[in-house]
């Protein structure tokens, strides 16, 4: 069993970097757009700021938000993401971990 607490430091550590370099990496792509005074680029201004800020809050949202969430989820309702998620992975063995294809069902009639 895994503490809900631990997983959420850990998961923000391993994905701190490569969500933090994913969005720096498109809000500085998008700055030379946004400080272009041309005329042409007049109408992609508004798009590009809209973009890049935005990009910018969900990487706040993603990294900081959605853990938080977490924490209150288990502090209010008693409800640990986590655990649920190990015991329902261990208890269906028949699963095989390489399949990646979706399991179908034929169609009846």
């Amino acid at each position: 069993h895994v503490d809900l607490a631990a997983a959420i430091r850990e998961a923000g550590v391993n994905r701190f970097r490569p969500i933090l370099l994913t969005s720096l990496t498109t809000f500085f792509g998008l700055v030379p757009l946004m400080l272009d005074g041309s005329f042409e680029a007049a109408f992609l201004v508004p798009m590009a700021v809209s973009l890049a800020f935005g990009v910018l809050f969900a990487t706040f949202i993603t990294l900081i938000y959605v853990p938080v969430l977490y924490r209150i989820a288990e502090d209010i309702f008693g409800w640990d993401p986590v655990a649920q998620g190990v015991q329902e992975s261990r208890e269906e063995p028949d699963r095989q971990e390489s399949s990646w294809a979706p399991e179908t069902t034929p169609r009846q009639a």
